[in-house]
């Protein structure tokens, strides 16, 4: 093993974020509209059925606002064109409050029991008292003209939609406009120029009562393909799989889910795929990186006719940008593995994430090639951690229940810069780093700590991180 404290230069990884490629429109990006005194708001409201928040009330600009309720999180949503003021009255003796991302830098006026702040755009927001549920909160940019023609199937608001199994084909588009809430599935396979959005629920729990758990959203051999603002709720399967497809985008899509196997974005033998903006809260994978066999019959709510297709093709040119995280239960915040049954996994990119939270067990950043893959340059960059538990950083070739090929394979070339990890009182004697190579000839090697700070402190060493390595070479701190 070769462990490096230098200034040396450390290699530069080149990435080009793939283009969006259908149907961009620009007001339904994320935090992007400028502040503007002539403040125009919507707040969307939903049938009477859906359960509404025993512990918190919530004004915008003093409208009241609904506030729903999940096992994992209340939360509620509006859209807005400029700054707004919040006001919750929260169920509690004025507990401990926490607004994430922390670098939004939001201080709150607490009086009475009300909390009272201000946003200048659109955002999303997690919000946390001390002993109450968390609260989500989705201000959203004023959504632009539905789309319409007769390849738009299209769910109003102010209903549930018992829709099952929703199958799209070349340039269908599905739209779930805010107020709606959609129980199903959504899917399309060997498809171009698919589309689905809204700023409506697509419910996951519309398996439940037919004793199946399927994945929520599958584009399975598709091209040129867009998912955007959906709020989905668990509890589902893998809830967004982008399997043997190019040249997709998902942009602020919002998730709460908390049952195992709940991943958040599952990208397997895919190349060119963007996520951006995104709010994921699972119970598993936030995100995962992956080469599976994934074969028919592994999602048993799909009826006979339809197959999932083979997802064991090279993975490249992802990129992950602009996203908040937050992981339950077990898996990890980002992860590329388990399953890597493929000859390559390259040109992966993390850039400006927030992880919220990563509880129990599991890591914030992951690497676990258990199968044959070459995975190789890896960049983790401006990454702002704000609670970790088990592993920090977690790089293994290793073996596990998931892996089916008999030959290991390599991990070279990761760089993880400019990190901000916070620590707390969960932390010491508890949370460990990992760098372990299955053998000699299978290592994990080249791997880069630049600007790296833990506590406030730069790492300079592997003792600081608690670093844990065996089969591992070229490690150096900058």
């Amino acid at each position: 093993m070769n462990i490096t404290n230098c200034e040396s230069l450390i290699p530069a990884v080149p990435f080009t974020p793939p283009k969006d490629s259908v149907n961009t429109i620009s007001t339904l990006e994320v935090s992007t509209i400028a502040s503007n005194p002539g403040t125009r708001t919507k707040l969307h409201s939903y049938p009477p059925p859906v359960l509404r928040s025993s512990a918190f009330k919530v004004k915008v600009d003093g409208k009241e606002l609904e506030v729903l309720n999940h096992p994992g999180a209340d939360f509620a949503s509006f859209e807005c064109d400029g700054p707004v003021e919040i006001q919750i009255e929260h169920d509690g003796d004025q507990p401990g409050l926490f607004i994430r991302p922390l670098n939004r830098d939001i201080t709150p006026k607490v009086a009475d029991g009300v909390v009272c702040f201000t946003i200048p755009s659109p955002q999303y927001l997690q919000i946390e008292f001390e002993g109450l549920p968390l609260l989500y909160l989705y201000a959203l940019a004023p959504a632009g003209e539905p789309p319409s023609g007769k390849h738009v199937r299209r769910f109003a608001g102010g209903k549930i939609h018992e829709a099952g199994e929703i199958l799209l084909g070349d340039g269908d588009v599905c739209w779930i406009d805010a107020g709606a809430i959609v129980r199903g599935t959504i899917r399309a396979a060997n498809a171009t120029g698919v589309r689905v959005g809204g700023y409506g629920i697509l419910d996951g729990s519309y398996w439940l009562t037919r004793k199946a758990l399927g994945k929520a959203l599958v584009l399975d051999h598709c091209q040129n393909s867009r998912i955007e603002t959906l709020l989905m709720l668990g509890p589902s399967n893998w809830m967004i799989s982008i399997g043997a497809c190019e040249g997709i985008t998902v942009v602020g899509v919002r998730q709460i889910a908390i049952n195992s196997s709940s991943d958040g974005v599952d990208i397997a033998g895919s190349k060119n795929i963007a996520i951006k903006g995104c709010c994921l809260h699972n119970g598993d994978d936030n995100i995962a990186i992956k080469a599976v066999q994934n074969v028919a019959g592994w999602d048993e709510s799909l009826r006979i006719e339809y197959r999932l297709g083979d997802w064991e093709g090279p993975v490249e040119n992802v990129v992950i940008s602009d996203c908040m995280l937050y992981n339950l239960n077990g898996g990890s915040a980002m992860e590329i593995g388990y399953e890597t049954r493929t000859e390559r996994i390259s040109n992966i990119h993390f850039e400006n994430i927030d992880v919220l939270g990563v509880h129990c067990f599991g890591s914030v950043f992951g690497i676990h090639n258990g199968d044959r893959a070459l995975v190789e340059n890896i960049l983790w960059e401006n990454i702002r951690v704000e609670h970790h538990y088990d592993r920090l950083v977690d790089f293994r070739i290793t073996k596990s229940r998931w892996n089916r090929d008999k030959e290991r394979g390599l991990v070279r070339n990761v760089t993880l810069r400019n990190i901000q990890v916070s620590q707390s009182e969960h932390n010491a004697g508890y949370t460990l780093s990992m760098l372990v190579g299955c053998d000699a000839a299978h290592p994990v090697s080249g791997i880069y700590f630049e600007n790296f700070k833990l506590g406030g402190v730069r790492v300079l060493s592997a003792d600081q991180l608690d670093l844990v390595t065996r089969n591992a070479d070229n490690i150096t701190f900058k």
